[in-house]
């Protein structure tokens, strides 16, 4: 009834998991969310900016590859910087790179109006103590290749910031769904009016705008919400 977008025809393997309800003990295997599925999410987010400009901030999202290309290799940070289509960079206020680091998802977010970098990893006790390496090689790319190219000299001297205060992951297999709101929400502004107990709701939420092609934008008073002109804690949790 909804209809199926023809460009982002994903098979239905690949979209089982997000209609996965995750239940008491089971294996973290069953509900692993690939790749395929978090890029294209992050693509609808991008199309729908661009339909709605005047509501969503101006952003751009690399694909997850990049990640494991300058991580994993055999590429160069040259090589994948020569990937980027530069030119769709420019005016860009916010610029997302989603990563799974050992099947666990966490989001790279620069903003270049703010002039910061922030990691998002929706587990707490890993946000200091783990993927110290990972930070370093994709903080490097960033702030002294691609950034300088697109004129900002300055961003090595941009603050890195590990975020404390998003919503916490509390099982072990909702990462990629935190990691795709908390890209929805940056869109907004830098509010995160969610937790744990929406993820049900969420899951189900994603599997549609995917299947159909298309994100629609929010009210305007969640909107409003998270653009910061009223308190994000009141925030509808369904936003």
């Amino acid at each position: 009834m909804i209809g199926r977008d023809k460009y982002f025809k994903i098979q239905g393997e690949k979209l089982a998991p997000l209609l996965m309800m995750p239940q008491g003990d089971e294996t973290r295997e069953e509900y692993y969310i690939e790749d395929l599925v978090v890029n294209t999410f992050f693509e609808l987010l991008k199309k729908r900016s661009d339909k709605f400009p005047n509501i969503y901030i101006n952003h751009y999202s690399f694909g997850s590859q990049i990640a494991t290309q300058l991580i994993e290799g055999p590429r160069t940070e040259q090589e994948v910087l020569a990937w980027v289509k530069v030119d769709e960079l420019r005016g860009a206020h916010k610029m997302f790179l989603p990563m799974s680091l050992s099947k666990h998802w966490v989001l790279f977010y620069v903003d270049t109006k703010e002039k910061k970098i922030s990691w998002l990893d929706p587990i707490a006790s890993s946000r200091i103590r783990s993927y110290n390496v990972e930070k370093d090689i994709i903080l490097q790319w960033f702030t002294t290749l691609l950034l300088p190219k697109l004129g900002y000299v300055d961003a090595k001297e941009w603050p890195f910031l590990v975020r404390n205060d998003i919503p916490e992951q509390k099982n072990l297999v909702d990462c990629a769904v935190f990691v795709m709101k908390y890209g929805d929400c940056l869109t907004h502004g830098d509010c995160f009016p969610f937790k744990q107990e929406d993820m049900v709701h969420f899951r189900r939420g994603i599997f549609v705008d995917i299947y159909r092609g298309i994100i629609h934008k929010k009210n305007k008073q969640r909107l409003m919400h998270c653009l910061g002109t009223q308190s994000c804690k009141d925030v509808n949790s369904n936003f």
